[in-house]
């Protein structure tokens, strides 16, 4: 299967194309102009004449995707009044436009493969945090893009659905999260990590191994996954 993942670089992007790669699956990484990517392609997801050329760039490699992973995303953590208007457009761009992008550049050919479009959304769409409103809003975008999308393109034979991780463990963003919010609020970082455990059900952040072995299970048969279209799944709370 040919899988599109955008945002490769690290965190759960990279996880997930290395553990599809390895299950035998064609990867193929989509990371934006500022990224140092060795492998794939160059494409500014949330830039629409981008990712049209990127379909043009992949039809001329015979690499069009049965699958498409929705990965790539940013954030930005401030207080409100100290969030410039260039940020709500930069994390809205990313995390909701994006989706729009390749939805609406690659649906008449998954139609044809009768593919499968997952979206990478948050616990951010339901549980607001603090400092975050332009994530917030973003992830809330991308939780009911994906509704929506499945309730149009589920007739055309493409499943579309979301996975919802909580915090995950090790990643930049993470590493960016906490280093803001100490911050912010003044905490020291035990405070914080106190504070979060509190807030998590299973007590920790989840490994992104975790999700991409998830994600691998899925992608291994239609079947595990035809019947998850119209759902987000929430990974961890």
């Amino acid at each position: 299967m040919n899988i599109i993942i955008t945002g490769t670089t690290s965190g759960l992007g990279e996880a997930m194309a290395y553990r599809l790669s390895k299950q035998g699956h064609q990867v193929i990484h989509v990371n934006n102009h500022e990224s140092n990517a060795s492998v794939g392609y160059v494409c500014d997801v949330s830039n629409t004449d981008d990712v049209v050329k990127l379909r043009r760039v992949l039809r001329g490699d015979g690499r069009m995707p049965d699958c498409i992973i929705n990965n790539a995303g940013v954030n930005f953590i401030d207080w409100l009044e100290n969030t410039p208007a260039t940020e709500w457009d930069r994390v809205m761009d990313t995390n909701a436009k994006s989706i729009f992008n390749m939805a609406r550049t690659f649906s008449n050919h998954l139609e044809t493969k009768q593919g499968t479009m997952i979206n990478i959304t948050s616990n951010a769409a339901w549980m607001p945090m603090t400092n975050s409103i332009c994530y917030n809003a973003s992830k809330a975008a991308a939780h009911m893009m994906t509704l929506q999308l499945a309730r149009e393109l589920s007739p055309r034979g493409i499943c579309v659905f979301g996975i919802a991780p909580n915090k995950l463990a090790g990643t930049g963003m993470s590493k960016y999260i906490e280093d803001k919010v100490c911050g912010l609020r003044g905490w020291s970082p035990e405070a914080a990590a106190s504070y979060q455990l509190k807030a998590l059900p299973a007590g920790a952040e989840t490994p992104p191994a975790i999700v991409a072995e998830f994600v691998a299970f899925l992608l291994g048969s239609r079947e595990n996954h035809r019947y998850l279209t119209g759902t987000i799944i929430p990974y961890g709370k």
